[in-house]
């Protein structure tokens, strides 16, 4: 005779034929099984792909910028000064709007307004990046910024469709549970009287 494990059994008995099984839990074992594969492989999938299409998308537009922007030395004329809270941050010095020079394309001297960290002092030489029209403009997303976005976002995705596999799998399994319920009533109310007659 076949043994058969009654832990496993119990955790298998909606897959296999038995009376017990109703139309609802082999519905429900589909459904967890179809819900589990979304969930465990299609998220993360559509998460990577989100991922990677932010990223192609954010290298292009870096590319795009770098073609229309240059970078040029330019001159402080002004010192910025140093908070105490700074002094001793270095790497996360705060920045402001300071005037600074730099030669234009054609050969003329241009003065604007460029992002400075604290104690930058008048004189220094510093790195700007100016558009085709010789303003000072936002320097093009690096590829590091570039996967933080799309790890980021790829991140997001993923929790999203997770958090959707899990709405249906709720949904389902309340719309199951109402299903036996009603359907458990219906029965009761046949045999109810029955068993009230077997009493008597």
């Amino acid at each position: 005779m076949r043994h058969v494990n009654s832990r496993t059994g119990a955790r298998w008995w909606r897959w296999r034929r038995n009376p017990l099984r109703r139309r609802s839990d082999t519905v429900e074992a589909w459904t967890g099984l179809v819900l589990g594969i979304a969930l465990f492989v299609g998220a993360p999938v559509a998460g990577s792909l989100t991922g990677l299409a932010v990223y192609d998308h954010a290298q292009a537009t870096a590319a795009q910028q770098r073609a229309s922007s240059r970078l040029v030395p330019a001159t402080v004329l002004e010192n910025v000064p140093t908070s105490p809270a700074a002094a001793d941050e270095i790497a996360a010095r705060p920045v402001h709007s300071v005037v600074v020079r730099w030669t234009a394309s054609d050969g003329r001297s241009v003065t604007g307004k460029a992002n400075m960290p604290e104690g930058t002092e008048s004189g220094s030489t510093v790195k700007i990046w100016v558009d085709g029209r010789d303003k000072v403009t936002a320097a093009p997303r690096s590829r590091a910024d570039s996967w933080a976005q799309a790890t980021g976002t790829g991140g997001v995705s993923t929790t999203a469709a997770g958090l959707v596999v899990g709405g249906v799998w709720l949904a389902v399994r309340s719309a199951l549970d109402r299903r036996r319920m009603a359907r458990w009533e219906h029965d009761w109310a046949v045999t109810g009287p029955q068993w009230d007659l077997r009493k008597h």
